[in-house]
């Protein structure tokens, strides 16, 4: 999870960057029209190159990872107004940025228009040790880094433990007893979600990127829905499984 620093530089710099970023989504959105729609499409997919770096730079993960899929959708938006909401929605993500001084994946899906209008679903990539899987992004609440793991007086079967989250006491699904491998590392997140208004945490090593999929892109075998990515096939998790 990316925030502001206490570093008055170091915050400086950042919003820097957001209000740069803010001031050239507008001057593109002012200079589409009809005519020359398509060449600032081009310009725009070549600037999202830029963004999206510098968006790391400072830290701001979600925000790099909305940019790239925009950046790959680019040649996909078929008409001046899709341009110019999608274009709306990054000034607007980048304006809730300066206010709230923190990137999540709660603030990204906020703005995720580009998803939506392509009737795609968003997921954040997660890995456990060497196990990848991911989540619909819409349940996902906040990550957190480290938080102090409790245990429960008496051991209950698919439960790690709990975290304090927020003033509650997060159960901590434990990943093992739904059949993924264990793994030590002690450098590891917590993806707190939501799901049916049952909130609960999953313990990760890593999340990687947002991504996009259409529904024709997922796979269904027995109960289990799983994707193709780099060669690879993701499992998405089941949450219904999961807080039964």
């Amino acid at each position: 999870m990316s925030d502001f620093f206490s570093d008055d530089f170091t915050a400086e710099l950042k919003a820097y960057f957001l209000d740069s970023l803010i001031k050239e989504t507008e001057k593109f959105i002012d200079l589409i029209d009809e005519s020359l729609w398509k060449r600032i499409r081009s310009e725009v997919a070549e600037q999202c190159q830029a963004w999206a770096v510098d968006a790391k730079t400072n830290e701001f993960e979600f925000l790099a990872a909305w940019i790239e899929g925009f950046e790959e959708r680019t040649s996909s938006i078929s008409a001046p107004r899709d341009l110019i909401k999608i274009l709306h929605a990054l000034k607007e993500y980048a304006e809730a940025l300066l206010v709230e001084k923190k990137d999540s994946a709660e603030l990204a899906s906020r703005f995720a228009v580009i998803s939506h209008s392509n009737q795609e679903a968003l997921f954040l990539h997660c890995k456990t040790g060497a196990t990848s899987f991911a989540i619909p992004i819409l349940s996902v609440v906040e990550i957190s880094g480290k938080l102090p793991l409790f245990a429960l007086p008496e051991q209950k079967l698919g439960i790690l433990g709990v975290v304090p989250f927020r003033g509650e006491a997060i159960p901590v699904i434990n990943l093992q007893d739904h059949g993924f491998a264990s793994f030590e590392n002690k450098n590891t997140y917590f993806v707190i979600c939501e799901f049916q208004g049952v909130r609960f945490s999953l313990q990760v090593t890593e999340t990687d990127d947002l991504i996009a999929l259409r529904e024709s892109e997922l796979q269904n075998v027995d109960d289990k829905q799983f994707f193709i990515k780099a060669n690879k096939s993701i499992m998405i998790l089941n949450l219904e499984k999961l807080v039964a």
